[in-house]
């Protein structure tokens, strides 16, 4: 009697300890098909983006030869027969710093919303402190030479990335809200003038950077708290739908007429104000939103990134957006 009690307990342990291994390999099974599974997300993440492709090579401020990389964010896991719109890019620093890096989660927006979204690094330095005005100049050029480089770049590239050059549009914030205007509305004649010294040092606006030949238009612009050196570079015949964002507090770039960082050594800036108002005289769509609280830097990215994507599709549908607002109302509704 107590041997098969004895063996009633041995046989009872036994399955008690099978059955523990078995739910130990399960749970394990599991984690293993979760982890499986979030290695694939990330995965189909990554395919979204082509990152640090090299788009050209120019001389930096310091006299060094610098690759000039960018970041390719689709609206798909994959590059499909499908063509989308592409919106290049500008992250901010001033001229001074910055990386396409600070861009990732606005390209990630645009890009579910269905753009295809290349961010830039570009060259940048000058002498800040010593205030001198060439050498802001000249980093303003270089932005804008190396942009019209990336355009180029993706143009001719138009395929493997899946972009729709019929509809190409510029987007930046603070310095590189100032190149994406530029980019927009400053040719070669303009840059002799209000650029004189960068356009003789540097040469052309669209030649540098690589040798690539490309044929395009951009059809609208995104400025994040950005400016022009005047607005009557902006004409009729090349005036865009734009979108503007700024506060009224900017010590930065101001948001009507003023002087880069507020230094009068720097020639007077025509910030988003000045700039839509021009456009609205030439009957150019356009929309403004005026935070009269904030600074460099207005209202959240969701609802900048919301307005923008809307008001590009609305260019793309034929039906573009107009208005000035100066509460945190969206232009779409």
């Amino acid at each position: 009697m107590k041997i098969l009690l004895c063996r009633l307990i041995v046989i009872i342990f036994y399955g008690l300890f099978l059955y523990g291994c078995t739910k130990t390999n399960l749970v394990s099974q599991a984690a293993a098909k979760a982890v499986s599974e979030e290695n694939i997300s990330q995965a189909q993440s990554i395919n979204k983006v082509f990152t640090n492709v090299v788009y050209g090579k120019n001389t930096d401020w310091l006299g060094q030869i610098q690759d000039l990389d960018l970041d390719v964010y689709l609206p798909v896991p994959k590059v499909t027969d499908t063509k989308y719109p592409l919106i290049l890019f500008i992250h901010g620093g001033g001229f001074l710093d910055g990386d396409k890096a600070s861009s990732q989660s606005d390209c990630e927006l645009l890009s579910s919303k269905g753009f295809v979204v290349a961010a830039i690094n570009y060259r940048e330095g000058w002498s800040l402190l010593s205030r001198n005005t060439t050498d802001q100049a000249s980093a303003t050029y270089r932005a804008i030479q190396d942009g019209h480089a990336a355009i180029r770049f993706l143009v001719t590239s138009a395929k493997k990335y899946g972009i729709d050059t019929g509809f190409i549009f510029t987007e930046g914030s603070s310095s590189g809200a100032i190149t994406a205007l530029n980019l927009a509305y400053l040719n070669q004649d303009s840059a002799d003038f209000y650029f004189h010294n960068a356009s003789l040092s540097l040469g052309k606006l669209k030649n540098a950077g690589n040798g690539l030949k490309a044929n395009y238009k951009i059809k609208g612009v995104a400025s994040m708290w950005g400016s022009l050196v005047s607005p009557y570079i902006i004409t009729k015949k090349n005036g865009l739908p734009t979108i503007f964002f700024h506060g009224e507090l900017d010590q930065v770039i101001p948001w009507n007429i003023g002087h880069f960082y507020g230094y009068d050594e720097f020639p007077l800036s025509y910030g988003s104000k000045a700039l839509y108002e021009r456009l609205t005289l030439l009957e150019i769509p356009s929309v403004a939103h005026i935070d009269p609280t904030g600074g460099h830097g207005v209202y959240d990215r969701n609802f900048r990134q919301d307005n923008i994507a809307c008001f590009f599709n609305a260019i793309i549908n034929k039906t573009p957006q107009t208005g000035i607002y100066y509460t945190e109302v969206p232009n779409c509704q």
